[in-house]
């Protein structure tokens, strides 16, 4: 018997005091690779340029077991994200909460299906870093996030049903993978593929917060050249807050046409996604102190119901031309149509007997500054202005078409990628009031706005990664071109006297370097530097539509701003050897040009500028480890990251109403920013033993300061810290008879502790004017069971 080692990674977890956990490995490597693991033989692999390789025993289990990976010879900060995290994972994680894993990542979903999650990414928000499917961005064009973008509070774009693997590119990357305001980063979804069999699998489960799932996946194999994937996916639950339940819906399909002996292959992908549900509303820690940690407002005080559906969908051709030249090419059309209708009880407005703001609470006096702005009369026609908009309408919808092509030049000592994106997106956006429900959808009647915009964005990039010294460095200087044309126009509504339109156009280059060194085979240094912008998002134009002069005339008023930029440098090393992987990186982020309104003290108006700085800094040690026992094979992980974001300027912001700056809305020097913790980190284990697999993990993230409600800028009041471990347990049972082959019976224990948490707050006042914290909390311990069928 083969005697226990320990790795360097076990040897300093053990010796931190940390705790020992099981890792769930995700789904199955090929029955040959399992075999192979098993019997400890050596198995090969077929890279993509044909090469054999063999794998040792301990490659064989991290490919198994491991829940990211560590690029070695990137000039970049990256992680990899494999199958197994996806396949093994619990049934509320959503693919927001799957990148948590992995360093500088913090995510808060305070319902299932991920409906209304948010992501920090090295203290960058959503809508600073880019994320990608198969290449091709999925970010909303318009206000840069995406999830929760622009309130879409359930749109879910993906799901874990579409994907196959996850490469995490940190700070400014190359420009072959970075998108559109990749301020932060590249997150680049990988999508899941047919396979060379036909071959099927169903799966069931459930648990708790009346939590239902079910999944369907069929491969078809080869059907007259060409394969196929059809997958379905559903889950229902009530949520862990009173009354925040929905239910969501996502199809798949994944195709396939190889030809020209195999070099050449079309192929396309299509997502489809629709969500019904309630919002999860920011809850008074008071009243959750008083009534416990799943207390709801109750429906018929305040809910906002959302609706929503949208996909993605991509028609490529990928070909290797010739041994120098290969390209791949892309059109896609991507789609979100949102509606949420919203009541607030006007009995339950906020007063002297309910002493706390209700969410939706219906407005008290006249939306419309002038007078006959708008026909609706809340008071004539329901008898009171809080009665008279008791309810609410918001509609969101997008359309998109696009196209990215892509090409590869492999040079003896380069290999120099080019090429390009092209799109345009149209939003429809309004939003209106009424006293009752079904209401009249009328512009110039009940509409707070009405808005209809456009897009263009393009881009044009070049790099190349220069092998020099027999491959031991590796240089990869790159230039990216991006562009955007934007129109807005604005309808008469409550808020705005009158209609009109704001365009611009903004153009910008980003310029990157990265050099990667390996002095000895195990090692690998790297440096790298670049600098992008992120384009201004809607709420910069049509906030200039309809401002009132010094004359007291409504005007439109033209844009004023240029796109927020960002300078990264970062260098780091890597290490692998026998299994083992570690990464060690610091860096640094500086971010210009902040949009912040800005009032003319001789003419009244209200514009768009640029103004304040920030840096963002911080160290990233990312360590992993696979071996095999007497006792199984195990795969363990653990990353701790340092983020500081703080603002390197004063500066005040004016509100957006175009009045002077007030009180709370002032930035100093050295001033943190909200909603980043300071500290994360990550610890997991993952163990195979025969048929049995097992994933323990836990994620820590330190105390974060929240914005005020009103100023929009940090307060003194913070989110505490908070820990979350999270078991799987998993066992196959090999049936091997006619069609059925395998059963997988999965336990899923989240928030094994039963932590009390909320990862989303700000600070608030009472009637009375007594400060307190109202948030969002996060799914207490859970339990839930599955089976999966192989067919």
């Amino acid at each position: 018997m083969k005697k226990l080692q320990f790795s360097p990674l076990f040897a300093a977890l053990a010796s931190a005091g940390l705790m020992t956990i099981f890792s769930p490995c995700a789904h199955a490597q090929a029955a040959a690779s399992q075999a192979s693991a098993q019997n400890g033989y050596a198995a090969q692999k077929t890279d993509k340029k044909g090469r054999v390789e063999t794998l040792s025993k301990v490659e064989i289990i991290a490919r198994e077991l491991t829940l990211t990976r560590i690029p070695m010879h990137s000039a970049y900060s990256e992680s990899v994200i494999g199958p197994s995290a996806i396949r093994f994972a619990s049934p509320m994680l959503d693919v927001q909460g799957l990148l948590e894993r992995t360093p500088s990542i913090n995510v808060r979903t305070p319902a299932a299906n991920g409906v209304r999650t948010n992501i920090t990414f090295r203290a960058f928000s959503s809508g600073q870093f880019s994320e990608t499917f198969d290449g091709v961005p999925i970010n909303d064009p318009f206000n840069g996030g995406t999830t929760n973008s622009a309130s879409t509070r359930n749109n879910i774009p993906l799901t874990l049903n579409d994907i196959n693997s996850v490469n995490i590119y940190r700070g400014i990357n190359n420009p072959a993978v970075t998108s559109y305001n990749s301020l932060g980063g590249t997150i680049a979804f990988e999508p899941r593929t047919p396979g060379n069999t036909a071959n099927a699998s169903a799966d069931l489960g459930g648990g708790s917060f009346d939590t239902w799932f079910y999944a369907l996946t069929a491969n078809t194999g080869d059907i007259g050249g060409v394969r196929s994937m059809f997958s379905i996916n559903h889950n229902s639950s009530s949520g862990w807050q009173a009354n925040s339940g929905n239910r969501n819906t996502n199809l798949y399909y994944a195709g396939v046409l190889p030809y020209d002996g195999g070099d050449g292959e079309v192929y396309a992908y299509a997502i489809y996604n629709a969500n019904k549900g309630f919002t999860p509303h920011t809850i008074p820690l008071p009243l959750i102190q008083q009534y416990g940690y799943n207390y709801g407002w109750p429906l018929d005080w305040t809910n906002s119901y959302n609706k929503d559906h949208g996909g993605t969908y991509i028609l490529g051709d990928r070909m290797r031309v010739n041994d120098l030249l290969s390209f791949n090419a892309r059109v896609y059309a991507r789609n979100v149509d949102y509606n949420r209708v919203s009541y607030g009880n006007p009995a339950f407005s906020q007063s002297a007997t309910q002493p706390y703001y209700l969410p939706n609470q219906p407005a008290t006096w006249p939306f419309s500054p002038y007078p006959g702005q708008t026909s609706y009369d809340p008071i004539a026609a329901f008898g009171s202005y809080a009665a008279g908009n008791a309810y609410h309408t918001y509609m969101y919808s997008t359309q998109q078409y696009g196209f990215m092509p892509h090409f590869t030049l492999d040079l003896p000592d380069n290999q120099i990628k080019f090429g390009g994106d092209y799109s345009h997106t149209k939003l429809y956006s309004a939003e209106y009031w009424y006293g009752a429900n079904p209401m009249p959808l009328v512009t110039g009647y009940n509409d707070a706005w009405n808005e209809h915009d456009g897009r263009t964005l393009g881009s044009a990039f070049v790099q190349d990664t220069i092998r020099l010294f027999g491959g031991q460095v590796h240089v990869t200087p790159g230039l990216k071109y991006l562009f955007a044309r934007t129109s807005d126009f604005d309808n008469l509504g409550f808020y705005y006297p009158i209609s009109g339109t704001v365009t611009d156009s903004e153009h910008y280059t980003s310029p990157t370097i990265g050099l990667n060194w390996r002095p000895v085979r195990h090692v690998s240094l790297y440096a790298a530097w670049g600098k992008t912008a992120k384009f201004p998002g809607i709420a910069s134009y049509y906030n200039n539509v309809g401002q009132t002069n010094a004359a007291g005339q409504p005007v439109v008023v033209p844009l004023h701003v240029t796109p927020e930029y960002v300078r990264d440098i970062e260098a780091g090393a890597r290490y692998e050897a026998h299994g083992f992987e570690g990464a060690l990186n610091v860096y640094r982020e500086d971010f210009a040009n902040t949009f912040i309104q800005v009032t003319d003290p001789n003419t009244q108006l209200t514009s768009t500028y640029n103004g304040g700085t920030s840096r963002y800094e911080g160290i990233e040690l990312d360590l992993q480890d696979s071996f095999s026992t007497a006792f199984g094979a195990f795969s363990v992980f653990g990353n701790v990251s340092q983020n500081k974001a703080f603002f390197t300027s004063d500066f005040t912001v004016a509100n957006a109403a175009g009045t002077a700056a007030i009180a709370g809305q002032s930035v100093v020097s050295g001033q943190p920013l909200a909603g980043v913790p300071q500290h994360l980190a990550n610890i997991g284990v993952g163990w195979k033993w025969k048929t049995w697999r097992a994933n323990l993990s836990e994620h820590y993230a330190g105390s974060q300061y929240v914005n005020e409600y009103n100023a929009g800028v940090p307060s003194a009041e913070t989110i505490p810290s908070y820990a979350v471990m999270n078991l799987t347990l998993r066992d196959t049972l090999h049936i091997g008879q006619g069609m059925l082959k395998d059963v997988k019976l999965a336990l899923h224990v989240d928030n094994v502790l039963n932590r009390h948490y909320y990862t989303f707050g700000y600070g608030d006042t009472t009637n009375g004017g007594n400060p307190f914290v109202r948030a969002i909390y996060e799914e207490p311990r859970a339990y839930f069971g599955s089976a999966t069928i192989d067919f």
